[in-house]
């Protein structure tokens, strides 16, 4: 699909494009969100892949792919101006998985490419109020489909969208674009964050505010990575263990964590 828009960012992170993955384990069209037997099979198969125990790793990892699409929204709103309509009866949801790689990547195809001009006058409410109409229609009753398919509660997912738009926003500003794609990104997630009502989401708080957190990386002295604003479930596989920076852990668990890796660097 030719198109004069550049995806290549959110392509390689997100895995959203008009071209869609490379190595399609399986697909379905994103409405298959409401299909209760075809979303069962994608999550039991994404499931497999990951060695998940229950149905709650890949349902925290289809949920957040939502959160994907609305941090698409604020990049292109950024770098054009202009709003991407990203309907779910205009996408393919897809399993992008390559042996040799050992893991998934959940994305979307985009089967058709519809972006909407901003009016000169009162841009920043018509922003809102498609916010508001994607939360509401779209995102919503989407969380609580895969939530509900994966037998856990909806605030799993959605407190997991403040740190995935937040490292977004502060990778963002490490990047050497043009000022003011970076004003018009952090612009944009302000108006997401403040001036959408929580009952959008179906819950009391708008996801997207969130108090940032850091840890120190213990691989590296002098940096510090970003806590997640939620648990990705991703402790619940074989074998499996809390993310370093998972709000779960303790500050006893995540001293001992980092005690044994800085032993193990040591060791090499």
């Amino acid at each position: 699909m030719t198109t004069a828009y550049d995806f290549s960012l959110v392509k390689t992170y997100l895995h959203i494009s008009p071209e869609g993955a490379e190595h399609v384990l399986d697909e379905m069209p994103a409405t298959g969100f409401f299909d209760a037997a075809r979303l069962d099979g994608m999550l039991r198969k994404t499931g497999e892949i990951v060695r998940a125990t229950d149905y709650k790793l890949p349902g925290s990892f289809f949920g957040t792919t939502l959160c994907h699409l609305s941090v698409t929204k604020l990049i292109f709103l950024a770098m054009y101006g202009k709003i991407l309509r990203l309907n779910l009866d205009n996408l393919t949801f897809q399993i992008d998985y390559e042996e040799d790689h050992g893991h998934p990547h959940l994305g979307y195809r985009l089967d058709g490419i519809d972006a909407a001009e901003l009016p000169e006058g009162n841009a920043d409410g018509f922003v809102a109020e498609d916010w508001r109409a994607f939360m509401t229609d779209t995102v919503t009753p989407a969380v609580r489909a895969i939530a509900q398919a994966s037998r856990m509660n909806a605030e799993v997912i959605w407190q997991q969208f403040g740190s995935i738009a937040g490292v977004v926003k502060d990778f963002v500003g490490k990047m050497r674009l043009p000022a003011e794609v970076t004003e018009r990104f952090d612009h944009h997630f302000r108006l997401l964050s403040e001036a959408i009502p929580a009952e959008a989401f179906g819950r009391k708080r708008n996801p997207f505010q969130w108090e940032t957190r850091y840890v120190d990386n213990p691989y590296q002295p002098g940096e510090r990575w970003m806590m997640r604003s939620g648990c990705c479930q991703y402790d619940r596989r074989e074998g499996g263990t809390k993310c370093f920076v998972c709000p779960r852990m303790t500050p006893d668990e995540r001293a001992c964590e980092a005690q044994r890796i800085q032993a193990e660097s040591a060791a090499v």
